[in-house]
């Protein structure tokens, strides 16, 4: 539309739409209670990546546990991973036939941290760790051999991406225009390759 005007602001950390001026935004993963409206768009898959010269040097973790003896990549506590990596695995109970599964979350460290998820990106490609990435993010990556994923069959189900905005009695057509683009475009599988 020739008469919108938009300003994006790209941050991993969960800023205050209301205090900060924004109409919208977009957040990855689980969201917590507030008094905010959410529209799912896409489900959202994670999994450890790292380079093979790093597997090579260091090996390959076979199980989630194993992640607390190699170099790990983390997004620091100010932007998101906030209760950690996740990962669905087997729980053996008495009485119960065939095997259930449950989500726990692991917080790994290692020496490098930060705050923005494209510089975890480049360290990561740069063999300086494991990372836990979101598949849109590293297919590419995986796809020319840059990237082996790690510890698949303990990936954690989908969390989700949505369009966050304040709930308003009456939400402005330009709000209700931007959510209705933002879900025809994203809400495409294909648009999010091995996401979907």
């Amino acid at each position: 539309h020739p008469d919108v005007t938009v300003s994006l602001n790209l941050s991993d950390r969960v800023v205050d739409l209301a205090a900060e001026g924004f109409d919208c935004a977009v957040r990855v993963g689980d969201l917590p209670d507030s008094s905010l409206v959410s529209v799912r768009m896409a489900d959202n898959r994670r999994l450890c990546v790292a380079t093979p010269e790093f597997l090579k040097r260091y090996g390959t973790p076979k199980a989630p546990n194993d992640l607390m003896r190699f170099k790990c990549l983390t997004l620091s506590s100010d932007a998101s991973q906030t209760r950690g990596w996740a990962f669905r695995v087997p729980v053996t109970s008495k009485g119960h036939e065939g095997q259930t599964h449950e989500v726990i979350h692991l917080r790994p460290s290692g020496p490098m941290d930060c705050s923005d998820g494209q510089v975890l990106h480049d360290w990561c490609l740069a063999g300086h760790g494991i990372a836990w990435r979101s598949t849109w993010e590293v297919e590419t990556e995986i796809n020319s051999g840059q990237l082996v994923p790690v510890l698949e069959e303990f990936a954690a189900p989908p969390n989700g991406i949505y369009a966050v905005f304040s709930q308003r009695k009456h939400l402005p057509l330009r709000l209700r225009l931007w959510i209705d683009f933002l879900k025809d475009h994203y809400g495409h599988a294909n648009y999010w390759g091995a996401a979907a």
